[in-house]
């Protein structure tokens, strides 16, 4: 445990006494590097920089949030483990975790970073990158390396972060902490304990060696939102020197950089300045002579607390010391303008967080699961049998779908606008010409090429996988989308919510197609579908679906061909049923069409009983669809059958004539039901009356248990 009485205090200031004297001859080794003048980072040549940065978050050290798209505590080393379990194996765990490192930063990346005006990356990184087995490794100087040489050759400088230290510094997730939980308990931070302090400082002397003459390097930002056990703040300070100490004894040329005390935001525990700071640390010099503060500053929509920056640089000026802000952002952009604008002005640089993330947005590009991602994400959290091919899956998910341009990375331009320092570059925009186009039918909706404000969450829908959620007024999503021919389409939408305030609009072109107000389903899982008629024309095309009235989910939407005319409920052949949302009742027994237990499988029984409603869909042939309301499922004959007596049941509609059904009256308001199939009826087995009563298909003979009533 690293305890710092009266003469370990001695010893560190003779040791800073020795180290700060030769200030001079150190000025001048470093002059050909970014270093500090007074209050302000300079360039080589002595020429002012400020520092237009951004946080390379989730490249070198996984977050749970960002990897799992929710909010749940979960470290890098947790979620490693939790893909070994899926796997069946560590060694292909760490393969995905390699693949992951050499694709999610590449050239592109760094390029598209210059080309928005940016000047500099912090790099978040795990200090096993550089320790393994109890001894030191070069393991992470590959993912560095390459880094370097992208910035090299575009111009960017790099400041490197230890973010996940020995230890842990804080009680958080993103410092790895497996000791920890979500109420972050402070006694979990073991950094100052043990020998943590020490293997800290091996790892950031065997960086200085290698990269000690390296100009694209301007900093060594020695560690990540310390937060020490509650009395023993105080030791900050001289842990954060033994680090110093350790990197100027092989590079005298970059710059330090330290953070403050609890998340990086109390700044009086390494004001050497300060009375208490000096009397418990027994330190009142100046520590380093190219030395950098750093505070962090997350707001949480409270635009009144951005003021708490204001004596932070107050104190970092008074010490004639550079204040950067290391992190900000995950707030409403305007929010996040305001901490932009503010470090312009009053300090020395800026990185908000973070350029890329994993389905959330708030950043510059989202990365959106694909389907073996979403399985892998599902079985992680509920358990199971794990998905088939999940390890192939997910090495090509990492090869193909979390580099910028994949078709499934999309642009932030409101978030963007928020961080941007007016430069002259014109910002990427979100493209989907180039992306494969999808068909029409079911268009699941986290399969976007584009969007803004949009956030995923697993759902419990039939099918699994991801939905949209915590939609907005101005939140939008874009599809590429194939139209076979030109004609009218029953457009569906599968949505859940807690209020009627929902509402969606489908443009393609800039042209309206249809404005479809949202029901309340009665819960944020509770699946209905929603239908609306459109005209689309023929030909691949970017349909955008825009939030007009927030707060529902989306699952999926389906484009379905057929005969009516737009706008309005179809006009179906005399005496038919037009499309919509129906109960369905048997003549003989009074009882309603459902599926037994509400059940939200494929192959849920279909029985008589209960109070179901069921979208019916004309289709282009004068057939219809009938689509359970709450699963989202067509009513479909079992095992594609035309024999008497076959099972009728609920299955994920796949358009063959088993899920077709002709629906035509008898007399006054009575229906028959046909499948399209086999030309057999839908039928009350035996003629039951009673609640659970079978539903089969069988030879039309005109019975009431085959006759039924249309209600909406």
């Amino acid at each position: 445990m690293m305890r710092f009485n009266s003469a370990n205090r001695l010893g560190s200031l003779l040791t800073l006494l020795v180290l700060l004297s030769p200030l001079t001859a150190m000025e001048k080794a470093h002059a050909q590097y970014i270093h500090t003048d007074g209050t302000q980072i300079v360039d080589g040549n002595g020429n002012p920089i400020h520092l237009n940065g951004i946080n390379l978050g989730n490249w070198l050290l996984w977050e749970g949030y960002l990897m799992m798209g929710d909010f749940n505590y979960r470290t890098h080393t947790q979620f490693l483990n939790s893909l070994a379990d899926t796997f069946g194996s560590m060694a292909q765990a760490k393969e995905f975790e390699h693949q992951w490192r050499l694709n999610y930063v590449t050239e592109r990346e760094i390029a598209d970073l210059k080309s928005l005006g940016f000047n500099t990356v912090r790099v978040p990184f795990h200090y096993n990158l550089f320790w393994e087995n109890g001894q030191l490794s070069d393991h992470g100087f590959q993912y560095f390396d390459r880094l370097i040489d992208y910035c090299r050759t575009h111009g960017l400088y790099v400041l490197l972060d230890m973010h996940a230290a020995p230890g842990y510094q804080n009680p958080g997730d993103h410092s790895d902490n497996m000791d920890s939980n979500a109420g972050q308990p402070r006694d979990s931070v073991k950094f100052w304990d043990g020998n943590n302090v020490q293997i800290a400082s091996q790892v950031w002397r065997h960086i200085a060696d290698r990269y000690k003459n390296e100009p694209v390097i301007w900093g060594y930002d020695l560690i990540n939102e310390p937060v020490p056990q509650a009395g023993r703040e105080y030791e900050l300070l001289p842990s954060l020197i033994a680090m110093r100490d350790a990197i100027r004894q092989v590079d005298n040329n970059h710059a330090i950089i330290a953070e403050g005390s609890w998340w990086a935001s109390d700044m009086q525990k390494i004001d050497w300045t300060d009375a208490d700071t000096q009397t418990n640390t027994g330190i009142s010099a100046r520590w380093d002579y190219n030395l950098v503060y750093q505070t962090h500053h997350y707001v949480f929509g409270n635009a009144g607390w951005i003021a708490d920056l204001y004596p932070r640089a107050d104190r970092t000026n008074a010490m004639g010391v550079p204040l950067i802000l290391g992190e900000y952002g995950e707030d409403n952009n305007d929010i996040i303008r305001q901490l932009t604008d503010w470090s312009l002005n009053n300090i020395a640089g800026q990185f908000p967080w973070s350029f890329k993330k994993m389905s959330h947005d708030r950043t510059l590009w989202t990365i959106a699961p694909n389907s073996i991602y979403s399985q892998v994400v599902n079985y992680i959290n509920h358990g199971g049998t794990p998905p088939a091919n999940a390890y192939a899956g997910m090495i090509d998910f990492a090869k193909n779908n979390i580099g910028n341009g994949a078709s499934n990375v999309s642009w932030h331009q409101g978030f963007y606008d928020a961080i941007t320092t007016g430069g002259s570059a014109t910002p990427p925009p979100a493209d989907c010409d180039n992306v494969a186009p999808q068909t029409t039918g079911q268009i699941e909706a986290e399969s976007f090429c584009a969007m803004s404000g949009i956030q995923l969450e697993d759902t419990s829908d039939n099918g699994g996988g991801q939905n949209v959620g915590w939609t907005d007024s101005g939140d939008w999503l874009e599809y590429r989308v194939d139209v076979p021919e030109t004609g009218n389409y029953t457009l569906t939408y599968r949505i859940a919510s807690t209020a009627s305030t929902g509402q969606l609009q489908l443009v393609s072109g800039g042209a309206q197609l249809a404005s479809t107000s949202l029901p309340n389903t009665g819960g944020w899982q509770n699946w209905q579908s929603v239908t609306a008629n459109i005209n689309l024309t023929a030909g691949t095309q970017t349909l955008r679906l825009e939030v007009a009235g927030p707060g529902f989910n989306l699952n999926w939407f389906a484009l379905e061909a057929d005969g009516g005319e737009p706008g309005n409920p179809e006009e179906p052949p005399a005496g038919n049923i037009a499309n919509g949302e129906y109960q369905i009742r048997n003549l003989a027994s009074g009882l309603l069409l459902g599926v037994a237990n509400n059940a939200t499988n494929n192959g849920g029984n279909v029985i008589q009983g209960g109070s179901q409603s069921w979208q019916v869909i004309i289709l282009n042939d004068g057939n219809y669809r009938i689509e359970n309301s709450y699963s989202g499922l067509a009513l479909d004959v079992q095992d594609v059958s035309s024999s008497n007596g076959a099972n009728i049941q609920q299955w994920e509609y796949g358009g063959g004539d088993n899920q077709h059904w002709i629906v035509e009256p008898v007399s006054g308001n009575r229906f028959r039901i046909l499948s399209a199939l086999s030309g057999k009826s839908l039928d009350v087995q035996d003629g039951s009356t009673n609640a659970g009563g079978n539903i089969q298909q069988w030879t039309y003979h005109g019975g009431d248990n085959q006759l039924w009533l249309f209600e909406n």
